[in-house]
């Protein structure tokens, strides 16, 4: 959906209108920009359809778009496509219209069931998947490779050099190789530990291509590798990755590789250090390395336990504190410098600043796991970077530019590789929205959205003190409806998340909002409160839904206390995990009048299922990590399935349904897993207030127009049927605007 709905225009930096722009009226294709080309002289883009992608390569000075028979991996968790010279193009090629995951994981999903039922039908057929594990796991159905390809722009020639289920791709400096990553054989899981969400349950294996001839070399065959991290040196002749035993664990058994071009690999020798990994917020595991010179840089543990950066193999070489968690190690002109939040610094040395500000110029994917957030790219002499806010200097010559100053509502996109302007996005607190390109003389707003949005009321944002468990001070956030009269106290709907704690306005409750599922505008709009509670988790401390009740409560009772709303006429709301929250804490008091609760798990022994994707379609792998880790190491942190599986009965609300008086209403979609049925039998059966909603052809959150206004309609007449009429609005009276009071704290 997001990618059909996607515009893209080209316009000078100098400003004026836009040189190109691809866009279709009907939405039936989208356009998504790729890398530019080092002489800047062309773009890749792509275009999307309901059930395809294509490459295509624009010339920026013609505004012509050459697109090749070639359907791209999508760039998700690295590279896929990089530009070797200003006319070739290197790239990973699924095969033609078979689009990645991250697009056909709906519509392939109800393809496949949809054939299984026309054997099923026929009569002539099986109608079966088969799924093995254990030591038969790699007899599974096994996806079409993808190819390396070399693409000539300029005469449409190409050449296929490798083949392979790539995911990520590097070319050497001098561009005579390209180093991949691909998922390669299942690996069973470790019968004997927890799962994170994040644990690869395929190898990652390594392969380096010469560009050139074709030729492939596999070192490291006995490694599974880490994503993020596959860094060349500066002069193109070795390669730094970071991997572990198969078997092994990248905390404790993990090294970092020195690999030639040749192929042949050894362990960077690290002494009585140990790497240090940092993990993503699911558990991916993350090595943060880089060059300084022909010298490798690692982050590492010390022997005293200290968190620092260090040559590992110069002798006598100080090691530098990691005075940040999130500081990184960037390469400038090939010699290494830390970027810290206040500036640029020397690393080794007096580790002096380079530079106030922020690095710009790195480059980014738009992926869930960006490696470049991780592991920068080499940043080359023209490189910038970004001072006191609104002045850019480049690292070359320290030239300054001061632009137009940023206003709040903005945030930084881009900078120009001269210095000469920055390209920020703007969100007013009236909901519209759009970019603004700063320059000395002044800011140009191109690209409006929304700008009907500004005559909305949108309603009123509040904050709610109060205290957490443990005495901490924590702020709770109420949209009031728009035109509330004086005085009234509407009733409330809480949306519950455990583990969440905003210190500003959550996006969701402010104007332009994004969120389609549950959408608290849309409550307020007819005349609900909606109060989002700050239930913050401490780590190792109590299981989330514990006390759950008690803690939503005395928020609910302090905004009572404020006048802000009827204390006595509550609802909850939660979608995801919070679907879980509002069913454990609605067993565990009778002050909840109506429970909503959308796609989350009341048995929590289901979230070890495969969803429909992967049921039907085992060519994909089998991502266990994500289910299981996420109950047994992850945002349930329920403990380890195997070991106490009696814990998760404990903490499922089906387990409870007698405690459960509420009338509720369970959501969910047909993608996901089945997660409500087994509740609203016990429900049923109970002779409760109760109604299953189950979607078709959605997933974890929905997308559909027409799903999205059928959801908010058996919404609102479930608030109305137990929680009552809400306050009567004032249509008439004066639009206040959206007020957004103390929004930072």
């Amino acid at each position: 959906m997001n990618w059909l709905l996607s515009e893209l225009e080209v316009r000078p930096a100098a400003g004026g209108e836009p040189k190109v722009r691809l866009a279709s009226s009907g939405h039936d294709v989208g356009y998504v920009s790729g890398p530019f080309s080092p002489d800047g002289a062309r773009m890749v883009v792509f275009r999307v359809t309901e059930n395809s992608v294509r490459l295509g390569v624009l010339t920026l000075d013609t505004g012509a778009v050459d697109w090749h028979p070639f359907t791209p991996e999508w760039i998700q968790f690295g590279r896929t496509v990089a530009w070797r010279s200003p006319t070739e193009l290197i790239f990973v090629a699924r095969p033609l219209d078979d689009p990645p995951v991250a697009m056909r994981v709906g519509y392939q999903a109800q393809a496949r069931i949809e054939r299984l039922w026309r054997t099923a039908a026929s009569g002539h057929g099986a109608s079966s998947v088969y799924i093995p594990s254990g030591r038969q796991r790699d007899s599974r159905s096994q996806a079409l490779a993808s190819n390396l390809v070399a693409l000539d722009v300029a005469s449409g020639r190409s050449r296929a050099l490798a083949s392979g289920e790539w995911f990520d791709l590097r070319l050497s400096p001098d561009g005579g190789h390209a180093a991949l990553l691909e998922e390669a054989e299942d690996l069973q899981p470790s019968p004997g530990r927890p799962l994170r969400v994040g644990d690869p349950l395929r190898r990652r294996r390594l392969t380096l291509v010469d560009l050139e001839t074709g030729a492939t070399r596999q070192p490291l065959p006995d490694e599974d590798l880490a994503m993020y991290l596959l860094s060349w040196s500066p002069d193109s002749n070795r390669l730094l990755v970071f991997g572990r035993p198969l078997g092994g664990d990248f905390d404790q058994d993990g090294r970092y590789w020195l690999v030639r071009q040749d192929g042949r690999a050894r362990p960077l020798t690290m002494g009585e250090d140990s790497p240090w990994i940092e993990r993503t917020w699911d558990g991916v595991a993350v090595p943060l390395a880089s060059w300084d010179g022909a010298q490798p840089v690692v982050q590492a543990r010390s022997r005293t336990g200290g968190r620092v950066w260090l040559r590992p193999e110069a002798a006598g070489e100080p090691r530098v504190p990691v005075v940040e968690p999130a500081e990184r190690l960037v390469s400038l002109r090939g010699r290494a410098a830390i970027q810290r939040s206040d500036g640029v610094y020397r690393f080794g040395g007096d580790g002096a600043r380079i530079a106030a500000g922020r690095l710009w110029g790195q480059g980014a994917n738009g992926d869930g796991g960006n490696p470049e957030r991780w592991n920068p790219s080499a940043l080359e002499a023209g490189s910038h970077i970004l001072v006191d806010g609104a002045c850019l200097s480049r690292l070359a010559d320290r030239r300054q530019t001061c632009v137009t100053p940023l206003q709040p509502d903005e945030r930084i996109l881009a900078a120009g590789p001269d210095a000469s302007f920055l390209v920020t996005h703007y969100l007013t607190d009236r909901g519209d929205s759009g970019l603004r390109v700063h320059r000395s003389g002044g800011a140009e707003a191109i690209a409006p959205a929304n700008a009907g949005w500004r005559d909305i009321d949108w309603g009123r944002i509040v904050p709610v003190p109060h205290t957490g468990p443990d005495g901490q001070p924590l702020t709770s956030w109420l949209l009031q409806p728009p035109g509330l009269p004086e005085g009234a106290r509407p009733p409330v709907v809480v949306v519950v998340y455990p583990g969440s704690a905003p210190r500003s306005a959550p996006a969701a409750l402010s104007p332009g909002t994004t969120q389609l599922q549950n959408n608290p505008v849309v409550l307020a709009g007819a005349g609900y409160a909606v109060l989002v509670v700050s239930l913050p988790l401490k780590p190792g401390g109590p299981p989330a839904a514990e006390g759950l009740a008690d803690r939503i409560l005395a928020i609910v009772d302090e905004a009572g206390r404020r006048g802000l709303i009827d204390a006595d006429r509550v609802a909850l709301i939660g979608h995801s995990f919070g679907g879980y929250g509002v069913l454990s804490a609605a067993t565990q008091s009778d002050r909840f009048r109506a429970v909503i609760a959308s796609n989350g798990y009341a048995d929590l022994s289901r979230s070890m299922e495969l969803p429909a994707f992967y049921r039907v379609a085992p060519d994909e792998g089998v991502p266990v990590g994500q289910m299981a880790g996420w109950g047994e190491t992850g945002q349930g942190s329920f403990g380890f399935f195997a070991q106490r599986p009696e814990a998760y009965v404990e903490a499922s609300p089906l387990y409870r349904v007698d405690d459960l008086r509420a009338p509720v209403l369970l959501i969910e979609s047909d993608l996901d897993t089945a997660r409500m049925g087994s509740l609203f039998g016990a429900l049923y059966r109970l002779d409760r207030e109760a109604a299953l909603l189950t979607y078709f052809g959605e997933g974890h959150t929905y997308a559909s127009p027409g799903n999205l206004r059928d959801l908010h309609d058996r919404i609102l007449g479930w608030l109305a049927r137990y929680l009552g009429p809400p306050t009567p609005l004032d249509p008439l009276g004066p639009v206040p605007g959206p007020g957004l009071e103390d929004r930072q704290q």
